[in-house]
């Protein structure tokens, strides 16, 4: 399937400051990458092995794509369209593209791979989360199931859990929810895969479902949200981390994914992307979805990356999950560079901090 998207870090910078800092002015480009090309030559255009880099100032651009012909040209001017504006939840609009949102994680689980135990009790979870939004936490992600079931079925790092029943989930989320109805002022994510944990907690006030499975576990998840109006993540995870192309096989599978919740009734400004860091990938997979960013913020959809503590860091460096702190603030600031709308991390002041300092330098 042919495709294109803007590079996210063009070479020289896009940035207009930036170039008239080293002399070059009005010589700022637009890198469009056209996935399968095979159309005609242009000065302009450099073919590789997997398509071709269109490179020309924004003015030209359009002309350009014209010569190209069809279906070139409706595929490029595709992917040059602006990014969404703003993630659409029940109770307003979160604007997009002026800058990174942080989402905390409120694990309220015995066993989850970084924090388990910490915040299972209602008082102590209720109590993070307001700490997390006081540290300047945009959203809080409330989960009831660690994803160590996944990471233990395919022999991942922290890999020691089990499926949480039904029920179970239920009793450890639901309190946390009633009790914060309220208190908190940012929106609040729920994370699950089963649609009555969703179902109960938007009607407790959550806006955003955070499903790892994309809808895929629960034929009711997609059409459930839509009804309640809320905003959904979908995630990409798959059972073995086997690929041919791993970016090109994401992208497509979300894009999927995404076409899915849309015909259930969930509008476009609705659906948030996540190229699933770490599930059923391994560490190069990791970083290569983390540098493909770019390519899914031209589905026309919000993203949202989840470095955070991950083993691929702990492939980089040498570190256990409690000492990748650093790593996880190097890959927040690069998933911001990239194009991320949200960060889903642990660490939120940090976050805060890296995602101000990568939102000045590159958003300006």
């Amino acid at each position: 399937m042919s495709d294109a998207w803007v590079l996210g870090v063009p070479q020289p910078p896009a940035r207009a400051d930036v170039l008239e800092e080293v002399g070059l002015g009005s010589a700022r480009q637009v890198h469009l990458f056209l996935e399968g090309y095979d159309g005609p030559d242009l000065p302009q255009l450099t073919r590789g092995t997997g398509g071709a880099l269109l490179s020309a100032p924004p003015s030209a651009m359009a002309a350009l794509l014209a010569e190209l012909g069809e279906p070139w040209r409706s595929i490029g001017e595709r992917a040059m369209r602006p990014a969404p504006r703003g993630l659409r939840l029940p109770r307003g609009v979160l604007p997009l593209g002026t800058r990174t949102y942080v989402m905390g994680i409120v694990n309220v689980t015995p066993d989850s791979f970084s924090d388990g135990g910490h915040y299972d009790a209602v008082e102590q979870a209720c109590r993070h989360a307001l700490e997390l939004q006081a540290a300047g936490a945009d959203i809080i992600d409330i989960g009831g199931e660690s994803t160590r079931w996944y990471q233990q079925a395919h022999r991942q790092e922290g890999g020691t859990g089990a499926r949480v029943p039904l029920d179970e989930e239920l009793r450890r989320v639901r309190p946390v929810l009633e009790e914060l109805r309220g208190l908190l002022e940012v929106p609040v994510s729920i994370d699950t895969y089963k649609w009555p944990v969703a179902e109960a907690a938007l009607r407790l006030g959550a806006e955003i479902v955070n499903d790892v499975t994309a809808g895929l576990a629960d034929p009711g998840m997609l059409a459930g949200t839509a009804r309640h109006g809320a905003a959904i993540v979908l995630m990409h995870a798959q059972d073995e981390p086997h690929y041919a192309k791993v970016g090109e096989e994401v992208r497509r599978q979300l894009r999927e994914r995404a076409q899915a919740a849309l015909a259930q009734g969930i509008p476009a400004d609705a659906v948030v992307l996540d190229p699933g860091i770490g599930f059923g990938k391994d560490p190069e997979h990791s970083f290569a979805v983390l540098r493909m960013l770019p390519s899914l913020r031209a589905l026309g959809y919000a993203v949202l990356s989840a470095p955070s503590r991950k083993s691929f860091l702990g492939a980089a460096t040498g570190r256990p999950i409690g000492e990748r702190l650093a790593a996880t603030m190097a890959a927040v600031a690069l998933s911001v560079a990239f194009g991320a709308d949200i960060v889903r991390v642990h660490d939120v002041v940090e976050a805060v901090d890296a995602v101000r300092v990568a939102d000045r330098t590159v958003r300006g």
